[in-house]
């Protein structure tokens, strides 16, 4: 179950930037992202509206604060591909491991000099993206990514997160495909991969996921593929690679009601 839940996030999200890249042009990104979330967030309510009975007030406002920073982020990268393209945007937000050991280390928890070393590198990465195509979208799909990795960090260390079902509350097609793809079934998966196994095998979407975007948006959008833009994501790529492959397994006592 968590191969298959895993492979469908990688896809689900892969596919997800050149989405928002095609929604863009035609529709403004902010109503429609939120049109998407809300589009997914009823139909699971439809589908399943024994999952919000029983909620205490601390559930719903954990699961409202972690939306509001994964709504925000996703907002975010999404007026940012009206100009930015889309592989670029998926290998800036492919930092958020690396965030997510920033904010871990704030919170905590030392990093090794090892650790300290791959955060280097990756975020050299992310230097060298935003400076060669420097604008205020690219460093504003940078913070989107910080702001992601607050709602990660959130999200895996709280004990009272609801189910996957209660958390998860070409234009129209592309903004069709994020509602059902991206929302419905992404953040599906992904809530449920963090309450089921560790928080460091879910993370491997990281450097998945602007894998896949980069190849489609290059296959199929004809976005150029530039030496810099090789460079940078080899450097972001790999550190995220080898941080999310040192974490220790996180054992998850969260409640599991779906």
């Amino acid at each position: 179950m968590v191969v298959f839940a895993l492979t469908g996030l990688w896809l689900c999200w892969g596919t997800s930037f050149p989405a928002m890249r095609v929604m863009a042009q035609t529709l403004p990104p902010l109503s429609a992202s939120g049109a998407a979330f809300f589009a997914a967030g009823a139909a699971l309510v439809l589908l399943r509206p024994t999952a919000l009975r029983g909620l205490r007030f601390r559930q719903f406002a954990t699961a409202a604060a972690i939306g509001v920073c994964l709504l925000g982020a996703q907002g975010t990268v999404a007026l940012a591909e009206r100009t930015t393209f889309a592989g670029t945007a998926a290998l800036v937000v492919a930092a958020l491991p690396l965030w997510v050991t920033v904010l871990n280390a704030v919170l905590g928890e030392r990093p090794t000099r090892a650790g300290l070393l791959r955060v280097l590198v990756g975020f050299s990465g992310v230097a060298l993206l935003t400076g060669t195509q420097a604008s205020a979208w690219t460093f504003a799909v940078a913070a989107a990514g910080f702001v992601w990795a607050i709602g990660t960090v959130a999200a895996a260390r709280t004990t009272s997160l609801p189910g996957p079902w209660a958390t998860t509350a070409v234009s129209w097609l592309a903004l069709g495909y994020l509602a059902l793809v991206d929302s419905l079934a992404g953040f599906g998966l992904y809530t449920w991969l963090l309450r089921t196994t560790s928080t460091a095998l879910v993370s491997t979407y990281a450097y998945a996921v602007p894998v896949l975007a980069c190849l489609i948006s290059v296959l199929f959008m004809k976005e150029p593929l530039r030496p810099i833009m090789l460079a940078g994501a080899v450097l972001i790529v790999t550190s995220v690679a080898t941080e999310v492959s040192a974490r220790k397994p996180r054992t998850h006592t969260a409640n599991t009601r779906t």
